[in-house]
């Protein structure tokens, strides 16, 4: 959400407001407290590998935004099931050379063939619908702002299907990440000044 912001204000020229903005900070702060317990970097070896897969998750973010501000200036118009089957022909055909590279020795079972079109389906194909009309309704950067709840969502899932401990920390961060999310897509806005 914060690149996508950055990105839509210096390409698009949509310029965030005093709430948005707010909302993007507190919305990034409930994320990196969620994950400062996970996350950080340690003495030794795997400091070099942490600060990489850092690089990797930011280089990834801010291509994710180029995306989004890529998709609002040149496929407006086109419907999102077009848009959303595009980009996932393009991401199968881009991803099979390595899949087939990487092929496992042992033939995949049917549960994990029926995982994989589940993922692709529901979580990828029909996320990637709403994802494009988001785009063309709100602007890449009100739609990018959804992400903030992605964390929230883990723990909801990581509690339900797998019983993960939910601690108040958690509870209180995914409060903080939810009231940002509020304020930065604009559903809860500052009160104006008189």
């Amino acid at each position: 959400p914060l690149f996508g912001a950055l990105v839509a204000w210096a390409w698009l020229g949509h310029r965030p407001g005093a709430s948005r903005v707010l909302g993007l900070v507190i919305g990034f702060v409930g994320v990196a407290l969620l994950a400062s317990d996970r996350a950080g970097l340690n003495a030794g070896a795997s400091a070099h590998w942490a600060v990489l897969a850092m690089g990797a998750c930011l280089l990834a973010t801010f291509s994710y935004a180029v995306a989004a501000s890529f998709t609002h200036r040149y496929l407006s118009g086109i419907p999102p099931l077009v848009t959303a089957t595009g980009s996932q022909i393009g991401a199968a055909l881009g991803l099979a050379l390595p899949a087939l590279l990487t092929w496992p020795s042992a033939p995949p079972s049917a549960g994990a063939w029926s995982a994989v079109v589940a993922l692709g389906v529901l979580c990828t194909g029909v996320a990637y619908v709403l994802y494009f009309r988001l785009i063309e309704q709100l602007g890449p950067a009100r739609s990018l702002t959804v992400t903030f709840t992605v964390p929230v969502f883990a723990i909801v899932y990581g509690a339900l299907l797998l019983g993960e401990a939910v601690t108040p920390w958690m509870l209180a961060c995914g409060a903080v990440v939810l009231c940002g999310t509020t304020l930065a897509t604009g559903l809860l806005r500052l009160p104006i000044r008189a």
